[in-house]
């Protein structure tokens, strides 16, 4: 693909995860390492950066911000950065790099969906190394919209007010009855006023709570449940398994030879990355892995091919599909609370 522009998703790529319950760490210099590794694959693009007031606050090397400020390649949003990043993305008709599924922007941004390969995922290895792939987003249901955006207000503390902007007065407790909550505004110039006392009144800033990483792996045999698989801290090999191949998690069990035999023996190896997030490959020999494919009037994968050998990074919500498609593999996170 040949990417004039891309934009980078900065807090969900600046925040680091940690498993254990740990804190976890806000480090510009990620972002400064997804950049170089985007002018890698794309010689001479536009790179925009976008990040919430409240993740920059958090950064450890703050330093490295306001040097990308100085730049003239960082932006930071008063507001919500993701409704910045992707009306910067379909200005400048870029690429956006996220692991975040943008579920509540779908409506107001279709080409989320229609559009191939303009959101990637990426991945920072054990070793700093980089890898990024295009991530086609699933369709998401006009449900899933709706309650992904009510999740979005009540994770902000916030209750809809019938615009995507929440304003706090900044008045003090004597001048104004509703001093530090949410409240009208009145437009002045590019200021906010209070609407009952008047006083500058500034929006609330959204900032999602970062999750405890936990990857599950739930397997799926033609359509249903059959077990769930954490990724443990060394990973793990998924295939065909046996008594001879102890080191493989076994995908086969109850499918008749011909569909166990489009499983490889060693079919998947699946890594986490610096954070715990899992990265996947090929690795059979015969048989094949989609990621995320268009599925046809049979039931069966179109597109989305893995290439053998390559990495793949995976998020919350990806399915993987194996061998003739019986098998599917969905991830999620144990610690997600949604």
């Amino acid at each position: 693909m040949n990417v004039g522009a891309v934009v980078l998703d900065a807090a969900n790529i600046a925040c680091k995860n940690r498993r254990g319950g740990a804190p976890p760490e806000w480090r510009f210099a990620r972002v400064e390492r997804v950049k170089r590794a985007c002018l890698d694959i794309w010689p001479g693009a536009l790179v925009r950066a976008v990040i919430d007031a409240s993740a920059e606050q958090r950064l450890a090397d703050r330093g490295r911000s306001d040097t990308a400020h100085k730049e003239g390649w960082l932006q930071t949003a008063p507001g919500d950065a993701d409704d910045l990043a992707l009306n910067l993305a379909a200005q400048l008709g870029a690429a956006v790099v996220s692991r975040d599924n943008f579920m509540d922007a779908r409506r107001d941004h279709p080409w989320l969906e229609k559009e191939a390969e303009r959101v990637w995922s990426f991945s920072i290895q054990k070793d700093r190394s980089v890898v990024l792939r295009p991530r086609r987003l699933l369709p998401a249901t006009d449900e899933q919209v709706a309650e992904a955006r009510r999740k979005k207000a009540r994770k902000a503390g916030i209750v809809t007010m019938g615009e995507d902007e929440v304003w706090t007065c900044t008045g003090p407790p004597d001048k104004c009855n509703y001093a530090g909550q949410a409240v009208p505004v009145l437009r002045r110039g590019a200021d906010r006023l209070c609407k009952f006392c008047s006083y500058p009144a500034v929006e609330q800033v959204y900032t999602p709570v970062p999750k405890t990483v936990a990857p599950l792996l739930t397997l799926f045999v033609d359509g249903r449940e059959r077990g769930r698989i954490p990724l443990p801290q060394d990973g793990l090999v998924l295939g065909r398994g046996g008594p001879s191949r102890p080191d493989v998690t076994d995908l086969t069990a109850g499918l008749d030879d011909r569909s166990a035999h489009a499983i490889s023996r060693r079919h998947l190896q699946v890594e986490p990355d610096d954070e715990g997030w899992p990265v996947v490959v090929h690795r059979g020999s015969g048989g094949d892995t989609f990621l995320n494919p268009r599925v046809g009037a049979d039931g069966l994968p179109l597109d989305n091919r893995l290439d053998h050998g390559e990495r793949y990074p995976l998020i919350e919500g990806d399915e993987l599909w194996l061998g003739e498609g019986r098998i599917r593999l969905i991830v999620s996170n144990r610690d997600d609370d949604e």
